[in-house]
């Protein structure tokens, strides 16, 4: 007697229903669309995730950007995460950057996140309640920090330092390279 595959079976009887493997091809083809889209660099990229569940968040915006625009003079590359309903906690951090950032409020799907914060070398978010990509981070081993698990009045350069040393401990991820303008010598044409 043949086998005949389990998706084979469930499209016989229920024809319209979606295979599994097109639902999951589907989502990598959203992934990647907003990977190329949005020019996300997967070896760099450094998640911030400002929005809280509690009424009193841990950090304000500033202290949120203090850390991402030292990240991002490091080299990493910065992309703000959140919900759309919170926009003055994203844009806020935003706003208050002296650096560029990728802006993904609201961008990414709930199907998308999980690979977004798989591909992170970090998460840096308020708490870790349980609908929070902390708890994402935690399942796929994504290095993170929650700043609700340090005492308030933490300053930035401490976030800072331990942010490095997580990312220090990050294999094959680097942070970008300053841009430099190489002019050809002559030897380099032959």
């Amino acid at each position: 007697m043949r086998a005949i595959p389990l998706s084979m079976l469930i499209e016989n009887l229920v024809p319209d229903m979606p295979s599994a493997t097109a639902s999951l091809e589907h989502e990598h083809d959203d992934y990647d669309a907003l990977v190329a889209f949005h020019g996300i660099e997967r070896e760099r990229l450094v998640l911030i995730h400002p929005g809280s569940h509690q009424s009193a968040p841990a950090w304000p915006a500033e202290r949120y950007a203090d850390v991402a625009d030292q990240l991002a003079a490091d080299g990493w590359q910065i992309a703000i995460v959140g919900d759309a309903p919170e926009p003055e906690r994203t844009a806020g951090v935003l706003g208050a950057m002296q650096t560029a950032a990728l802006f993904l409020a609201g961008a990414v799907g709930p199907r998308t996140l999980p690979r977004l914060i798989a591909d992170a070398r970090l998460l840096l978010s308020d708490d870790a309640a349980a609908p929070s990509p902390v708890a994402k981070a935690r399942a796929l081993g994504t290095p993170h920090i929650v700043l609700a698990e340090h005492p308030r009045d933490t300053d930035s350069a401490a976030i800072i330092a331990r942010a490095r040393a997580e990312l220090s401990g990050t294999r094959d991820a680097h942070p970008g390279r300053p841009f430099t303008l190489h002019m050809p010598a002559e030897h380099d044409a032959l």
